[in-house]
């Protein structure tokens, strides 16, 4: 298949850009698109080359401001 793709999908953590694994940056390092939501650490895409496109998906957090969030 000349046309053939590789698609990863990396988990960056709960939130600790520390905790993003090796291959995880490495498969970052080589993307030609990423594709994150707005809860990924934005230190998470210091690793995306410069010539790759970065599209943000998802929804925005939500915050709660007390009981019930309100």
């Amino acid at each position: 298949m000349a046309n053939s793709r590789t698609v990863y999908l990396v988990g960056a953590g709960p939130g600790d850009p520390g905790l993003i694994t090796l291959r995880g940056i490495e498969c970052l390092q080589r993307a030609d698109v990423v594709l994150y939501d707005y809860l990924v650490n934005v230190s998470v895409l210091q690793h995306v080359p410069p010539h790759a496109e970065t599209i943000a998906l998802g929804r925005r957090p939500r915050f709660a401001v007390g009981p019930g969030g309100d």
